[in-house]
């Protein structure tokens, strides 16, 4: 009996040496983080992702302060650079676009992310569908995305019929009546607008992407909420500029009455995307330990329900419940994945054409 107990407590041995493990240092780093005091994060622009993130903080780890700041599209990357070359070392924590972040890589801006988990269950692939899939950059270690949404454009269903619409797909765009009535979030820059491009190219080819570019005279807006507006009020028939439910919110709450619906969801309507929610770590970061604690509160499951429920797209995670079933990824389907690394090359093409094409 005696030999029974010691052999079962030498195989709990080393699981609970391991659990003593990551308690100790997540122990030490939210230590050092209180030391710190602060953590400055750069995020999109989600109202609903960010006034939750800022509630939760501060009810968590009320002795750290939480320092968010907008993203700033083409300009931040550019902008992180001034201030280096002056000796400022401003950001700990990436949470926006994976463009953008391909950038930010490019420009030497970023660390690697799986060094910084140490909770077991944000250091498990699993619930985010492996690190193979959850990463955005070519090395996959990097950018991680948080969200999971099928983005698609939204067109104004008094203006085109849904039955034509749900026929012809992206072909909608090359109608001759919707010329000049599409509504684009400039795609020459790195907002929201850009990635369905590459959805365009990708779907329709070169020529019918050329051909929508050029001869369909698309207006180029320089936020997301111009398109939205666009849009509800009629003067634009179809627009491309992110998150349709994010664009809308607004209008919703103003009492406005409008049909506004999304294209469709499968892969020939649409691209898989990470909804700006994407996570990466400076490097040189000023607040290295609550720069950790952030990153590994944000990918628990609690902090990714609370997210999804604030920004009303769902989480990475596979084990937080679907806000909206019927918006999901067709299962099995193949679909663009158009801010992946991958297709980074792509999208500078196609930027760098367009410029030619339609100069600013």
């Amino acid at each position: 009996m005696r030999r029974f107990a010691l052999a079962i407590a030498l195989w709990l041995v080393p699981g609970l040496v391991l659990a003593q493990d990551w308690q100790a240092e997540w122990n030490r780093v939210v230590a050092a983080a209180k030391q710190e005091g602060k953590v400055v994060v750069c995020m999109s622009s989600s109202v609903g992702r960010r006034d939750f993130l800022l509630k939760q903080w501060k009810e968590d780890y009320p002795e750290i302060e939480l320092s968010l700041s907008i993203a700033a599209g083409s300009t931040f990357v550019p902008a992180i650079i001034t201030e280096r070359n002056a000796g400022r070392f401003q950001w700990d924590v990436f949470h926006s676009g994976p463009n953008s972040g391909v950038t930010a890589i490019r420009a030497g801006l970023l660390d690697p992310l799986l060094p910084e988990l140490i909770l077991p269950e944000v250091k498990d692939p699993a619930p985010w569908g492996g690190w193979e899939d959850a990463f955005y950059d070519r090395e996959r270690k990097y950018i991680l995305g948080l969200s999971s949404d099928v983005q698609t454009a939204y067109y104004n269903a008094k203006l085109l019929a849904p039955e034509r619409v749900t026929k012809l797909g992206l072909k909608v765009l090359l109608e001759p009546d919707v010329k000049g009535k599409i509504s684009w979030f400039d795609p020459r820059g790195t907002g929201t607008g850009a990635p369905f491009m590459v959805l365009v190219e990708r779907v329709l080819g070169r020529e019918s992407w050329r051909k929508i570019m050029v001869d369909q005279d698309p207006t180029f807006v320089s936020s997301q909420g111009a398109s939205a507006d666009a849009v509800v009020r009629g003067k634009a028939a179809i627009a491309f500029s992110g998150p349709i439910e994010e664009n809308l919110r607004e209008f919703r709450k103003a009492g406005l009455k409008f049909d506004v619906r999304d294209l469709g969801h499968t892969p020939e309507t649409a691209y898989l995307g990470t909804d700006g929610a994407s996570l990466a770590v400076f490097n040189k970061r000023p607040h290295p330990n609550a720069a950790r604690v952030f990153v590994n509160w944000i990918m628990t499951k609690r902090v990714a329900t609370g997210m999804a429920e604030g920004s009303g797209y769902d989480s990475r995670r596979n084990d937080v419940p679907s806000l909206n079933p019927a918006s999901q990824a067709i299962p099995g389907a193949k679909y663009v994945m158009a801010q992946k690394d991958e297709n980074d090359d792509l999208l500078r093409e196609l930027q760098a054409e367009l410029k030619k094409l339609r100069p600013q």
